[in-house]
């Protein structure tokens, strides 16, 4: 059954020209299909050779620092092969969780998404899905870019990011003037023409933007080349623990979602989900939905601080210490021209209909423990708030347990926190309205319970974390054909 409030929502999104739900062959189709890593899937000499010179473009963009304002900062300063596409700072990853930005003292109030396999993700903005029961689609946490060439004018417009802006609107011309005059001009014309330089600044920033996504699109960036990868060709062998550690992620015997029932199921599928046939494939390890896991604050959170209109008058947080991250609801609602979460003077007075407040993407699992070394600090969750895989599974698995053995934190009641005998074992969710909370009261795992008390056993944590590590590419070169 839909929730009444996302029913009454969904014909709301019917009128406003929304689509509202996807059936369950487009779901695939959208999931599944294999265009965007067309090099990856016939092999990069198949590709047109001017697809292939947009590609070498937009790699040699995707790493100018002189795209920011002022310059020094890149795509690749945030995401970065090397820490599988996001962050490559361990001091900052630990110390702060979020990105730092072009302009020193800023930061991002979020975490970095990876960009790999990105080029899946169905198209935003994101719409209500039946099937999955779920807000599909859109990249960014909160879905608020459509596609991977849309996306690449956000960080660059950004004043806490890339900061190219002029009286309050993006820059376009001076960031041609940076490609028209450096080291990539000659690319960019050999691509586009030996007067796409003089072309009006929009449209050289659209080019720009359509090559970058070009590569970020590309087998370079989504190779498919872990150990899983591997293990799916029959090209290589899952330890035991491994193995152990994808059948609790998949529920099955065979690693396959809908599979013989292994001994217990972690339900990881339900939000990072592969298709149940391997020739369904690829194996994405995301289905692009929207949930509320209850992640809590991040303390150290330095957008807390940016309360300085004067320095920052576009990036600045006037809630200060008190400002919540509603997720897809700080994204959804300003579309329809709501206040953000549909909170405050201006809301319809339905409040949060949609059930999307708090609700953030679950993104691809692939090269979730990628890193340069191992004593590299990652941050996880849409805040940064976990360093480590063994923290986020452990999260997964106890958010509603307290200090006391077999005592639940019920975040439906109006105090969760009254009459515990335990210390909770994790700090306050950062928006915890039952609405969007999974399993708000923190029953034993079941079909409908993805978090808070999946009755893991510390090894069980340790299997999972270690078939999570599987999915990091590099393990081998895939056939280019």
């Amino acid at each position: 059954m839909v929730p009444l409030r996302v029913e009454f929502g969904l014909k709301y999104f019917v009128a406003a020209g929304w689509i509202a739900a996807l059936s369950l062959a487009a779901i695939s189709a959208l999931l599944h299909s294999t265009t965007p890593a067309r090099a990856q899937e016939i092999g990069q000499d198949d590709v047109p050779s001017s697809e292939r010179a947009s590609i070498g473009l937009g790699r040699v963009l995707f790493f100018d620092t002189e795209l920011s304002n002022p310059p020094g900062q890149s795509c690749a300063s945030c995401h970065s092969v090397g820490a599988g596409w996001t962050f490559p700072d361990s001091k900052t990853n630990e110390r702060l969780g979020v990105p730092t930005g072009a302009v020193p003292g800023r930061a991002e109030s979020r975490a970095v998404p990876p960009v790999a396999y990105a080029a899946y993700i169905p198209s935003g903005p994101p719409t209500y899905d039946f099937f999955m029961g779920s807000f599909v689609g859109g990249l960014f946490w909160d879905g608020h870019a459509t596609d991977l060439t849309d996306q690449v004018h956000f960080p660059l417009e950004n004043p806490n990011e890339m900061n190219n802006l002029a009286h309050g609107e993006l820059d376009a011309a001076n960031i041609a003037r940076k490609v028209r005059y450096g080291h990539n001009a000659e690319k960019f014309k050999a691509v586009y023409g030996p007067t796409s330089l003089e072309d009006p600044p929009q449209q050289v920033l659209s080019e720009i933007a359509k090559s970058i996504s070009d590569y970020e699109k590309s087998a370079e960036v989504s190779p498919f080349s872990s150990k899983y990868d591997a293990y799916v060709l029959g090209k290589a062998t899952l330890s035991d623990q491994e193995m152990a550690g994808l059948r609790l992620v998949t529920g099955s015997l065979n690693g396959r979602p809908g599979g013989p029932a292994n001994y217990k199921f972690a339900q990881c599928v339900l939000c990072h989900a592969i298709p149940s046939d391997i020739r369904q494939g690829p194996d994405l390890w995301t289905n692009s939905c929207y949930a509320n896991i209850g992640v809590p604050r991040n303390p150290n959170n330095p957008f807390y601080a940016e309360t300085d209109s004067k320095t920052n008058p576009l990036g600045y947080n006037p809630a200060g210490a008190d400002f919540v991250d509603l997720g897809l609801g700080d994204f959804l609602y300003p579309s329809l021209g709501l206040p953000s979460g549909n909170i405050g003077a201006e809301s319809n007075g339905q409040g949060d209909y949609y059930a999307i407040n708090g609700t953030f993407k679950a993104t691809t699992l692939r090269n979730v423990d990628a890193r340069p070394s191992d004593d590299f600090v990652k941050a996880y969750m849409h805040n940064g708030c976990l360093k480590s895989l063994k923290d986020v599974v452990h999260f997964y698995n106890t958010r509603n347990l307290t200090t006391v053995k077999g005592e639940i934190i019920d975040f439906t009641q109006d105090d969760p926190y009254a009459h515990l005998q335990g210390k909770p074992l994790w700090p306050e969710p950062e928006y915890p309205s039952p609405d969007t909370l999974q399993n708000p009261d923190g029953q034993p795992a079941s079909a409908q319970a993805q978090v808070g008390n999946l009755g893991l056993t510390d090894e069980e944590e340790d299997e999972i974390v270690a078939f999570l590590k599987t999915l990091t590419d590099g393990f081998f070169r895939p056939n280019p054909n």
